[in-house]
């Protein structure tokens, strides 16, 4: 019985280990992100971010995520700023987050207008500035972004 589960876990382990190339969606996504397709690009630096079938590598999340970002991709804009205000794989830097979410939050990305309002009412990155804040509060609110809406009770 016992020699049975050794088995069968090892078998579950050296399948959750399987490359990338296996999986034919990850194989189609990473074609797509290859040929310069930004969906497909933030697709695959979510993936690496999150070890969803490939192994957590923050290095190649943000390759991925600056890739789309030069298409003007606000997700990976956003994912960005969320890379260097946590320090996930990059040195923490606030004032390069501030200006990640910024640029997403122009595109129109409610989450990066609820992130950049976060680091204007907390003066993280930036002085605080209930004003601006309180306007990109506004904003995320208005397109359904919740708790940007919570944000301005």
């Amino acid at each position: 019985m016992m020699k049975k589960l050794l088995v069968i876990l090892t078998t579950i382990a050296l399948t959750s280990c399987a490359s990338t190339s296996d999986n034919p969606y990850i194989k189609r996504s990473l074609m797509n992100a290859h040929s310069g397709d930004s969906k497909a690009q933030v697709s695959m630096g979510m993936r690496y971010m999150l070890g969803q079938g490939t192994p957590v590598d923050y290095a190649e999340a943000r390759s991925w995520f600056e890739k789309a970002a030069e298409l003007n991709n606000p997700y990976a804009e956003n994912e960005l700023g969320f890379m260097y205000a946590t320090g996930k794989g990059v040195t923490p830097n606030q004032v390069t987050a501030l200006q990640w979410y910024q640029k997403a939050a122009d595109h129109g990305l409610a989450s990066a207008q609820y992130n950049l309002g976060m680091m204007y009412a907390h003066g993280v990155g930036t002085p605080v500035d209930n004003a601006k804040a309180q306007a990109y509060f506004r904003k995320a609110a208005a397109a359904g972004f919740g708790p940007a809406s919570k944000a301005l009770r």
